[in-house]
């Protein structure tokens, strides 16, 4: 018995001293990553233009539809393969967790529809309800 608490000892003492990963931040990304919780600074950073990068879905490597959107103050447009598809009125409202997206999009299962949001100077990310297998769309914004 003592032997096999040895071992089994000895065994997590070298995996705990062997799991020292460290990750190299990826050029000046690692700044955009970090998403503000104030949510003045969201409202301002939300207005601007934005090019879809990323789709995080169930799904193993989802395509990236050529999506845009141009926030103003009070409207987001949204551009699909070059064309405008879509313009609705917003809100953003804070949460305890993030913030919240409130838009009168007709279509709520698409990129506008009311939605949880994450925003830092050069990224944005849209989560329709990922925690229940629904898309999440990063954007990033256009110089």
């Amino acid at each position: 018995m003592k032997t096999i608490l040895a071992t089994l000892l000895f065994l997590l003492v070298i995996v705990s001293t062997n799991c020292q990963h460290t990750v190299s931040p990826e050029s000046s990304d690692t700044v955009d990553q970090n998403y503000t919780t104030d949510l003045n600074q969201g409202r301002k950073w939300f207005e601007g233009k934005w090019k879809l990068t990323t789709v995080s879905a169930m799904i193993p490597s989802p395509t990236v539809p050529d999506v845009q959107l141009i926030v103003n103050k009070n409207q987001i447009t949204l551009i699909q393969d070059g064309k405008q598809t879509d313009q609705v009125s917003f809100e953003i409202i804070q949460t305890p967790y993030d913030f919240q997206l409130k838009t009168n999009s007709q279509y709520q299962n698409g990129y506008l529809g009311n939605s949880g949001l994450r925003i830092s100077r050069n990224r944005l990310f849209i989560d329709k309800g990922m925690a229940n297998d629904f898309p999440g769309f990063e954007f990033k914004r256009m110089e």
